[in-house]
């Protein structure tokens, strides 16, 4: 099975003060393709911060980040940014839409970044997280549900082989974010795409296949 993301070893750090705060420590994981996986752990413990390191946003103390089967220790900003703009589609709590664009740019956002345009599959995508309507709505007229539908739109839209999320139904209600979220894993295996999910939420992880576990500076493995 093809591996997405392998983080052999890696260890992260922040100073505060005089102290060291260790985040991670010596940790191995792997995520295949088409693997769904909930990050869970105690506030502080470090999720946000594994997501950050495999988007590239921060770097490890310690330890080898390897992405779509290439060691990710020598690439510089330009590669980075290729592989965020190709490979990597990402969901936040805050939704983070563009504004001054409407629904339909939002979406197609990251396809032009890539020199694509507008495809069958995003319609279908369209279609399924029920925006059609809205395409020419502004995103601030839009209810949080339907914000984040429209980040769903955009993560996928090109297809992406992974997906980040943070707390991606922490700022709705419980039946919009039972919605999105089994959106979110219908269309994600529909794309092929792989989903790490931090989350609070035991509902929410339960929709993911696996769970990790972050405590200490460790990672337990549980499915």
């Amino acid at each position: 099975m093809t591996v997405v993301a392998q983080l052999t070893q890696v260890s992260k750090s922040f100073r505060d003060g005089e102290l060291r705060h260790s985040v991670l420590q010596a940790v191995d994981l792997t995520l295949h393709a088409g693997e769904t996986i909930a990050l869970t752990g105690p506030s502080g413990s470090g999720k946000s911060t594994l997501l950050n390191l495999i988007a590239g946003f921060e770097k490890p103390d310690q330890g080898q980040i390897s992405l779509n089967q290439q060691p990710t220790h020598e690439w510089q900003d330009a590669h980075w940014s290729q592989f965020r703009r190709q490979s990597l589609g990402v969901v936040f709590q805050q939704f983070n839409l563009l504004t001054p664009l409407n629904v339909k740019n939002n979406i197609a956002f990251p396809l032009q970044l890539n020199g694509k345009t507008w495809s069958e599959w995003c319609d279908y995508l369209v279609e399924k997280l029920g925006l059609e309507a809205m395409l020419h709505r502004s995103v601030e007229a839009l209810s949080g549900g339907q914000q984040q539908r429209v980040a769903i739109a955009r993560a996928l839209a090109h297809k992406p082989s992974l997906l980040l999320a943070d707390e991606p139904t922490g700022n709705l209600d419980d039946v919009s974010g039972k919605q999105v979220m089994s959106l979110l894993c219908e269309l994600a295996k529909e794309s092929k795409t792989s989903i790490l999910m931090v989350t609070h939420s035991e509902e929410c992880a339960a929709f993911m296949q696996k769970r990790w576990h972050l405590s200490h500076g460790n990672v337990a493995i549980y499915g």
